[in-house]
């Protein structure tokens, strides 16, 4: 039996938006909204819950492992082999919000 090799990488992107938190929690958590920009969820997110992400390519089932309204929300996904955590992070800004995604 041979070990698995774990590797950890990291991708983090931030945006200033200008639109307020409120605004962009909306777009980060409804359904009809999260299909306009990212893919077709199931149903909102929500603490501890799953919801699944659809594409034409296929879908994930994520779940929610940490949420705070307006603030920030992360959640996985994954078979085992190569899984996955994404979190967004809003901070607001006197312009708007600077949205960090990682």
């Amino acid at each position: 039996m041979t070990r698995q090799e774990t590797t950890t990488r990291s991708v983090r992107m931030e945006r200033h938006l200008n639109h307020p938190p409120a605004k962009v929690w909306r777009a980060l958590t409804q359904p009809h909204l999260m299909k306009e920009w990212l893919m077709q969820a199931d149903n909102a997110p929500a603490p501890g819950q799953t919801f699944r992400l659809t594409a034409d390519w296929g879908e994930l089932e994520c779940r929610v492992i940490s949420m705070t309204p307006e603030s920030t929300i992360a959640y996985t996904w994954g078979d085992g082999t190569m899984d996955t955590t994404v979190t967004w992070t809003l901070t607001p800004t006197p312009t708007g919000t600077m949205l960090r995604m990682e």
